[in-house]
């Protein structure tokens, strides 16, 4: 069974669920989402269904012949105006019988009696079909006057019906979407909404994080990307480079005479300015061999996959399935949930994600003689690779950030990539902290079990303490996000701020 969402546009009257469930249910679909709220859409209304794939196909066919299924977007206008009616029963009944004569809704309605012989009746008039406007507007003002009154889009009452539409249309606008990924971006960011609506949140506030969630993404291409750059010799034979974008996971590169390994990969939206950096570091980029390491399976650790043709991916069970599940276009382990399915998925539209062809995969622990149980408390040992002189151990975690999470230790050299299992939040520039803050709200946590992560924190931290005493010197710790950092009485802290003895050549 496939599960497939539904946008659909239904008239306003009785029965419109009624037609759309008896069509669904005709070939054997399942309603396992249902999502409609008036104040915020009158028309929109979201279902996801599962079904054979043939019977999708009959299901959308059907529904898109009663009207249901839009292909297009239309702009909904909605129109404030003042109507002065005469305080005396009935006089509002002829604006009425106008309205209902175009099929005009009322989105909005504000009237008190205030002591003279008319009442000001402000209106918000839903308009579906702009050309008609004119000839509403002059056979109300036929009757009674009229203004039309200015106002701001967003902020007046009037404009919750249509969060959806105007939304979309900006974010098909600024992110170059075709009409299929708007619409499903309106789908996701109502199953953000409708989680987040049961605990309290406004559509206001939550389309507000969406937008500035799609807005953080999509500014900083082109001229506007600016990535901050650190370059740390390891050892006699490595080089370890950070490059830190404006927002998504840190790219890390481990530079040898043989080869570049690197380690995260950010957002796919920004691979061409990656792609230039990397080349500017490594005249030789494209003759290079090179490998890439993941720290977990998050679409902001791994955009660049899908770009890096033909290299191979290290990477754990775990996370080959999740990303296996992404390219057979199922909820993937961050998509378990309805909040996390949301944000996964708008994730992928904003930030032009296409998962990465599962050939290139190189499963760490595929061979393992002691292969880590599917669900564990500690951090176990997986696997080992090098780069060059140096020598890593691959560990995986419990999965309290994401199940196949994983960090990588160099033991020699102190040497460790975290992922977001532990993150020097305190180093974020300003805007990354606010970019940073967005994900928390819109999934309610970044984490899959805040318990375990916590726990896998401490793990970490006591790892760090461990191989300080044995190195008699910091630990280099470089997290999913901000600046490399180093150990330092306990806490993290960015290197150039950290007071240590050790220049940025770190053997």
């Amino acid at each position: 069974m496939h599960r497939k969402s539904y946008v659909t546009r239904m008239p306003n009257k009785t029965g419109a669920f009624l037609l759309a469930s008896k069509i669904i249910a005709k070939y054997c679909g399942n309603i396992v989402r249902v999502s409609y709220n008036k104040a915020v859409d009158l028309h929109m209304l979201f279902l996801d269904v599962e079904a054979t794939a043939e019977n999708h196909q009959k299901i959308a066919k059907e529904l898109e012949t009663v009207g249901y299924l839009k292909n297009e977007l239309s702009e909904t206008r909605v129109i404030e105006v003042n109507i002065k009616i005469p305080d005396q029963p009935g006089a509002v009944l002829p604006v009425l019988k106008i309205l209902d004569l175009y099929n005009i809704n009322i989105s909005y309605l504000n009237s008190s009696a205030n002591g003279t012989p008319y009442q000001d009746f402000k209106m918000g008039l839903l308009i579906e079909n702009p050309d008609m406007i004119k000839m509403l507007l002059n056979d109300i003002s036929a009757v009674y006057q009229i203004d039309i009154i200015e106002y701001d889009d967003f902020e007046k009452n009037l404009d919750n019906t249509i969060f959806y539409i105007r939304l979309a249309n900006e974010m098909q606008h600024i992110l170059s979407l075709s009409t299929a990924q708007t619409m499903e971006f309106i789908s996701e960011s109502n199953r953000i909404l409708q989680m987040l609506q049961e605990t309290g949140e406004s559509p206001k506030k939550v389309f507000g994080y969406i937008r500035r969630f799609a807005y953080f993404i999509s500014k900083y291409r082109g001229s506007h990307f600016s990535a901050d750059i650190d370059q740390v010799q390891i050892s006699e034979q490595v080089t370890l480079y950070s490059i830190q974008p404006p927002c998504g996971s840190n790219t890390y590169v481990l530079a040898s005479a043989e080869e570049l390994v690197l380690i995260d990969t950010g957002y796919a939206i920004y691979a061409e300015e990656m792609f230039k950096i990397f080349k500017e570091l490594f005249p030789a980029w494209d003759t290079l061999t090179k490998r890439v390491f993941i720290t977990h399976a998050d679409v902001d650790h791994c955009g660049l996959l899908s770009k890096l043709e033909g290299i191979r991916i290290g990477l754990n069970q775990k996370s080959a399935d999740s990303l296996r599940c992404q390219a057979a276009g199922i909820p993937d382990y961050r998509e378990t949930s309805d909040l996390g399915w949301g944000y996964s998925k708008l994730s992928r539209i904003i930030s032009g994600y296409s998962p990465p062809n599962p050939a290139q995969f190189e499963v760490l622990d595929v061979d393992s003689p002691t292969p880590a149980p599917e669900e564990h408390q500690e951090l176990i040992p997986i696997a080992k690779f090098t780069v060059a002189d140096l020598k890593f151990q691959v560990l995986e975690g419990s999965g309290g950030h994401l199940y196949g999470e994983m960090i990588f230790v160099c033991e020699e050299y102190g040497l460790v990539f975290t992922g977001d299992n532990l993150v020097n939040i305190s180093g974020f520039s300003e805007e990354r902290a606010e970019f940073n803050s967005l994900a928390p709200y819109l999934m309610r946590s970044v984490n899959i079990d805040s318990q375990k992560a916590t726990e896998m924190r401490s793990q970490i931290m006591r790892l760090l303490g461990e191989l300080e005493d044995k190195n008699k010197k910091p630990c280099l710790v470089c997290g999913g996000h901000g600046p490399i950092s180093a150990l330092e009485n306990g806490e993290l802290k960015a290197l150039q701020k950290a007071r240590l003895k050790q220049p940025p050549t770190w053997y």
